[in-house]
């Protein structure tokens, strides 16, 4: 077999170069800058190339070296240490003294284990272990027995989920003697049928814990319709993923005034947090295949709403038409589709930038330019530093004071602490940059910051806003989880119910809420205040609002 064959390199002839010194510097410029340019595009691919791996067979997670505070003086490094050893979304809130606060669940002994204690909630089957009679009679008999004691241990058990069939048994009437025929003749109803309270889906099979299961299975556990049809088939019951489907649909229907509600809500906030994602939509039945989007908007602490909304493509049309009424910060990452938010007349939106972005930047640079990727990092992570401490402050000493009087303190923190951090960055990027190519990866990072710094400083001229859009990432997760499972969505109008789905379910894990409970509670109760049920009713039954009725 012959080997294969390789292109020589190309051969100058030095005979052909000018003689001319200054046309020779020319030439050998323009091959240095040739150079530098190429060198510059393959940097650019190998780090695309990273990145591509890193996310096929990667961590995920940002965590950085804690010894990266030894970049700046010994106070700063001790400062910086703590957030530079974790995520800022995982922070756990410190106290005063920069103590960490320990959850009441978690061992509060260092390096201790064993169970935690079972809930008093869950119920409790009582099995009696007692001696054989066989025993007892070895030790004289019953009679001379005497209980002195009981020693008690719990252990879980698990009853599976089960279908159950409810009759609802209309009792019918008829009167036995007949109405006299002289004075006032009202309606006359010989045969009377008790009524039926209105239904979940009217005249469909499905209870309100039935309908309840099947929406938290698919938008909260992630179960697609057809696994969810062999689930109900090991109970011996034939439901086809058709028909799942119906009844989510006529679901998001009945939901549909209560999610319009906490679209008001979250609109009213002063802060909203806002991301999206993309999902694939696959309609046979008009023949549609194309990508499209969810959008979470997540609503600030006076508003702890957090909403969905569907759209077919990514233009800026679907949040411009989404945040019609809404005034106020918006948090979001640098997309270009928000730009025209910002900068309409009257429409008093203020853009505020998310620094995880810009720290993510440099976290995927640190293969190609370690040293300033680190640089920029613990920066960051100073500035993390200050809000972990806040959140700690937020959550302890200065958890009941009223809202304005918190975002002012919180505001002042972080212009005595944050500003002169920020300056003393922007200085280091400003005089960084320049040294550093410009199809660089790290270069990337620093334009990406100075691009957008105005807006990235911005969370300081408020109590009441984050230092990044993680609110926003985390409340996306799940459908993000769910694609690897139901991988598309069937139609638009599926897509748009499993909005108004994903907004309870996110909002009652945002307030600790089971959401079967939640909203085999609600689909209870909605049905029976019908059309006409006024706002106030309604709210009731938002998730911040809603307290289940006793005994249910």
């Amino acid at each position: 077999m012959d080997a294969p064959s390789v292109t020589p390199p190309l051969a100058v002839d030095p005979a052909l170069l000018p003689d001319d010194p200054t046309v020779l510097k020319q030439l050998i410029a323009q091959l240095l800058a040739e150079i530098q340019k190429r060198d510059g595009r393959v940097e650019q691919l190998e780090h695309q190339m990273t990145l591509l791996l890193r996310r096929l067979y990667g961590i995920k997670s940002e965590k950085v070296d804690p010894r990266q505070g030894i970049l700046f003086d010994e106070p700063a490094a001790e400062e910086a240490a703590p957030a530079a050893n974790e995520p800022a979304d995982n922070d756990e809130p410190e106290d005063e003294s920069g103590e960490q606060a320990e959850s009441a669940s978690r061992p509060t002994r260092p390096g201790a284990h064993g169970r935690r204690r079972l809930p008093d909630s869950l119920v409790r089957v009582e099995k009696i272990h007692d001696l054989t009679d066989a025993e007892k009679e070895a030790l004289g008999g019953a009679e001379q027995l005497k209980l002195i004691g009981r020693e008690v241990t719990e252990q879980l058990e698990w009853t599976p989920s089960s279908l159950f069939v409810i009759q609802h048994v209309q009792l019918t009437y008829a009167r036995r003697e007949q109405l006299p025929e002289s004075g006032p003749r009202p309606e006359e109803k010989n045969v009377i049928t008790a009524a039926k309270p209105p239904q979940v889906i009217p005249g469909g099979l499905p209870g309100p814990g039935l309908v309840a299961q099947v929406i938290v299975s698919k938008n909260c556990d992630h179960i697609p319709w057809n696994r969810l049809e062999r689930i109900f088939a090991r109970h011996g019951l034939e439901i086809s993923r058709q028909t799942t489907c119906g009844w989510s649909l006529a679901a998001a229907e009945l939901l549909r005034p209560l999610y319009e509600l906490m679209t008001a809500e979250v609109l009213a906030s002063l802060v909203l947090h806002v991301d999206d994602t993309p999902v694939d939509l696959r309609d046979a039945f008009n023949k549609l295949k194309r990508q499209t989007y969810f959008w979470t908007y997540v609503g600030d602490e006076q508003h702890p709403l957090t909403v969905f909304d569907f759209t077919m493509d990514h233009s800026r049309d679907g949040p411009s038409k989404f945040l019609g009424s809404f005034r106020g910060y918006l948090q979001a990452d640098a997309a270009n589709l928000y730009d025209r938010l910002y900068t309409e007349s009257g429409r008093g939106i203020v853009e505020v930038a998310c620094w995880m972005h810009a720290r993510r930047k440099f976290f995927e640079a640190r293969d190609k330019e370690r040293l300033r990727a680190e640089t920029a990092i613990a920066w960051i992570a100073r500035l993390y530093a200050v809000e972990k401490v806040l959140r700690g402050r937020c959550a302890g000493e200065w958890r009941e004071l009223p809202f304005a009087e918190r975002y002012a303190r919180v505001a002042a923190e972080r212009q005595a602490k944050s500003r002169p951090l920020l300056a003393d960055f922007q200085t280091w990027l400003e005089a960084e940059a320049p040294r550093v190519l410009p199809k660089n990866p790290v270069r990337e990072g620093f334009d990406y910051a100075l691009r957008h710094w105005t807006a990235l400083c911005r969370y300081t001229e408020h109590g009441a806003l984050d230092i990044d859009n993680g609110e926003a990432e985390r409340a996306l997760r799940g459908i993000a989880l769910g694609r690897k499972n139901w991988l598309f969505c069937a139609s638009e109008r599926g897509g748009r119910a499993a909005a108004i789905h994903f907004s309870f379910v996110a909002s009652c894990r945002r307030h600790d809420l089971d959401p079967f409970t939640y909203l085999r509670d609600v689909f209870t109760r909605l049905p029976l205040l019908g059309a006409d049920a006024s706002p106030e009713q309604l709210r009731e039954l938002l998730p911040d609002r809603w307290r289940p009725i006793a005994g249910s």
